[in-house]
């Protein structure tokens, strides 16, 4: 049984729905879930692609927070770690980056058993990234990466998938064909319009199905609101103490 280290040197910090998080923080993401298991039950929504237009919007806490509500609502859900050129999830969970992943299934070095992550301490499964490899978009083109989320589709109620920004690389519109739908995260004070509006057109040019945007960071005290019922509605931060903890054992495809 592997634990995973806590603290870090990393300036990167896991903000987590948890029950001592604030009510409004803990309701945003319930929220979300409500109209994504909508969404699902109409329309069969499993595999979710979470993106943003530049780094520093959010997407991966959004990824992260969103894979324990809905596990947390008892589904059984496997967040995918979809950047194969920064894979910052394994960061955020305090993984050992030598851990095998993505890039090892598809290079036939394990199977996708052996790369998936259980944890002690929140209910969701994690596939890492693996090590970086030198060529994301073609590796994620190929009939590998194909017949890997078919293995997830078929066992996970859900599939959520980090990727990298849509308007920097190519990666998360290559990863569209796998996905039912696509979720943009924006950040008030670093997404701009033009670079949503990029986003949206990117997306839209791979016929991805882009479910709606998340609003990360949005502080409605600070704009102005004293309503509860707007800041529910929003995202505040909350820093949770207790890194995940990796427990070794076979689930999965």
């Amino acid at each position: 049984m592997a634990k995973a280290k806590k603290g870090g040197k990393s300036h990167r910090k896991l903000l987590m729905v948890g029950p001592d998080a604030p009510f409004q923080f803990v309701e945003a993401y319930k929220s979300l879930r409500t109209n994504l298991e909508f969404l699902s039950a109409s329309s069969g929504c499993k595999v979710l692609l979470i993106t943003s237009s530049v780094p520093e919007e959010g997407k991966s806490n959004v990824a992260i927070n969103l894979a324990t509500t809905m596990a947390a609502g008892g589904k059984k859900v496997v967040l995918v770690d979809g950047d194969l050129r920064k894979g910052s999830l394994s960061r955020y969970l305090h993984l050992n980056r030598s851990r095998p992943g993505i890039s090892n299934v598809v290079a036939n070095q394990c199977t996708l058993t052996d790369a998936l992550v259980r944890f002690k301490n929140v209910q969701f499964t994690l596939l890492p990234v693996g090590p970086l490899p030198p060529n994301p978009s073609e590796m994620l083109a190929t009939p590998a990466v194909e017949a890997l989320f078919k293995g997830l589709r078929e066992y996970y109620d859900y599939v959520i998938v980090d990727t990298p920004p849509v308007s920097v690389v190519t990666d998360a519109a290559v990863m569209c064909r796998f996905a039912d739908g696509v979720i943009l995260v924006v950040r008030p004070g670093v997404t701009t319009t033009q670079g949503a509006q990029l986003s949206k057109k990117n997306l839209e040019a791979v016929h991805a199905h882009i479910l709606g945007v998340v609003l990360n960071g949005y502080d409605a005290k600070r704009a102005g609101h004293k309503d509860g019922y707007y800041y529910s509605y929003s995202y505040d931060y909350y820093k949770h103490d207790d890194s995940a903890q990796a427990e070794d054992g076979e689930e999965g495809p």
